[in-house]
C-alpha cells in the first residue's frame, strides 16, 4: 500500500471516528437535556402539591408523600449527573477526535500538495527538455 494510499484510509478511518463522535455527543446532549426536563416537572408537580390536611393520619400520609417525593428526586439527581458525565465524555471524546481528524487532514492537504508539485516539476522537466531539442535541432 502506497502512502498516499495509506494516508488517505488513516483519514477515512478518522472522519469515521469524528462522525460517531459527533453522533455520541448528540445522544448525550439529548440524554441530559431529557433528565433535565424530567427534574423539573418533577420538581415543578410536587411544588403544587399543597398540604391541606385536617387530622394526624393526613399528616402522616403528606410526610411519607414528601419523604417519596424527596428520595426520587435524589434518583433524578443522581440520573443528571450520571448524564452530565456522559455528555462531559463525550464532549471530551469529540473534542479529541476533531483534533486527530484535523491532524490527518493536514497531512493529507500537506501530501497532495507536494503530489502536485512533484507533478509540475515533471511537466516542467519535459518541456524544459523539448525546449533544449528544438534550439540544439535549429542550430
Amino acid at each position: 500500500m502506497s502512502p498516499r494510499a495509506r494516508l488517505a484510509a488513516l483519514l477515512t478511518l478518522r472522519r469515521t471516528e469524528h462522525d460517531q463522535a459527533a453522533a455520541d455527543l448528540a445522544t448525550a446532549s439529548q440524554r441530559q437535556r431529557d433528565t433535565e426536563a424530567v427534574t423539573a416537572r418533577t420538581r415543578a408537580a410536587l411544588d403544587h402539591l399543597a398540604p391541606a390536611a385536617a387530622d394526624v393520619h393526613q399528616l402522616r400520609a403528606i410526610a411519607a408523600a414528601r419523604l417519596a417525593a424527596a428520595n426520587m428526586l435524589d434518583e433524578l439527581g443522581a440520573q443528571e449527573a450520571a448524564a452530565q458525565g456522559a455528555l462531559d465524555e463525550a464532549s471530551a471524546t469529540y473534542t479529541s477526535a476533531s483534533m486527530r481528524l484535523r491532524a490527518v487532514e493536514k497531512l493529507h492537504d500537506r501530501a497532495a500538495a507536494e503530489a502536485r508539485e512533484a507533478e509540475l516539476a515533471r511537466e516542467q522537466a519535459v518541456l524544459d527538455e523539448i525546449a533544449q531539442r528544438r534550439t540544439g535541432a535549429g542550430a
